[in-house]
């Protein structure tokens, strides 16, 4: 009894759309999201893939569970179905929020947004294509990742994006990430030797437990990021910069290539 207790898990997205399908009187054609999702965190961003894409906003499942995320952002790209979100940031939220949108019908998901890049000779606003997602996140332990783990971003993923970004540009850097949480804890000393295995980036754990979970799911995922702050160098606010926007607006050209070049494959 208690061995069947341990693999049953108390609830599943599959029961959150089965609720909001109930008291809305709603189909599941409702909830349904594009085939390529990309998760973001700027408005910028996401006003760039409105005007790409006639993206339409719809409301999604936030009134039925408290993790996921109030809109969903559907359209359509050269016949290619897409959505694009903004989930609540941080590691345990993403992980509700990628089973909610596999569970909505989506076959690959993208992180696009910034991190910390600590490859050397990187400056800010250069791009960033994670090989790896590395780190102590909490909640990636639950999809079966192990500590210290590597885990391979998908690497016909990792080479359209470093594809579409060397055909525009030569400020980037591919490598490792690492995943720290808490913002105020990063440790000079673990940056600079992190530097020297591979790393090229820190984030707060999102691609880590995306990555986990779309294995899990066997789902395809990927990440692109730029560089907002350097942990080895002072502390600057490149989104009051003019470049911040031009940066922003060729991550989502970028993001949009790739998915066409992936639809295609």
């Amino acid at each position: 009894m208690i061995s069947k207790l341990n693999k049953k898990y108390c609830i599943s997205s599959e029961d959150v759309l089965k609720s909001a399908l109930s008291i809305t009187k709603k189909t599941k054609k409702d909830y349904q999201v594009g085939d390529y999702v990309i998760l973001l965190f700027s408005k910028l961003l996401l006003d760039y893939l409105f005007k790409q894409t006639n993206m339409q906003s719809k409301d999604w499942l936030t009134p039925y569970h408290p993790y996921a995320s109030n809109q969903i952002y559907n359209g359509i790209y050269d016949g290619i179905t897409i959505s694009a979100i903004m989930p609540p940031m941080g590691a345990s939220p993403i992980a509700s929020v990628a089973e909610d949108l596999i569970t909505c019908g989506a076959k690959t998901l993208l992180l696009v947004c910034g991190a910390w890049g600590i490859a050397k000779r990187s400056n800010i606003l250069d791009f960033i294509i994670p090989t790896h997602a590395v780190g102590p996140d909490g909640t990636s332990m639950y999809y079966g990742r192990i500590e210290g783990e590597e885990t391979p971003v998908n690497e016909k993923i990792v080479k359209i994006f470093e594809h579409e970004t060397c055909k525009r540009t030569d400020r980037y850097h591919k490598g490792k990430n690492f995943s720290i949480e808490a913002f105020y804890k990063i440790n000079l000393a673990q940056v600079k030797k992190l530097q020297t295995k591979g790393f090229v980036s820190i984030e707060n754990g999102e691609l880590n437990t995306l990555i986990t979970v779309c294995k899990e799911k066997e789902i395809g995922c990927g990440a692109i990021f730029y560089n907002y702050f350097n942990p080895l160098e002072k502390w600057s606010i490149p989104w009051l910069q003019d470049e911040y926007k031009k940066a922003v607006e060729l991550e989502g050209e970028i993001t949009l290539a790739s998915i066409k070049k992936l639809a295609n494959i």
